[in-house]
């Protein structure tokens, strides 16, 4: 769906750790891929995404054969001490 807008994509950052050499277009050449980070409207969109895609298995909760197993193990702990 096109808005008529431009992405939501910050530019690039430009690799400054060393001196740039230019290639024959005089375009800085760097020694690494360029870096393409993305908006915040967008990270805040994977994030709701995210935590809607994650909701149902956290409100599963934990079966109860990890229960004991948790359960037992802290006994143990607690009989070391």
């Amino acid at each position: 769906m096109k808005t008529g807008k431009t992405a939501n994509v910050e530019p690039p950052v430009p690799n400054t750790d060393k001196p740039e050499a230019r290639d024959a277009m005089g375009r800085p050449v760097t020694s690494r891929k360029s870096e393409v980070r993305l908006g915040r409207e967008v990270q805040a969109r994977i994030g709701q995404q995210l935590r809607a895609m994650y909701d149902a298995v956290v409100n599963q909760g934990v079966p109860q054969h990890i229960a004991d197993l948790v359960r037992r193990l802290s006994e143990q702990d607690d009989g070391l001490a």
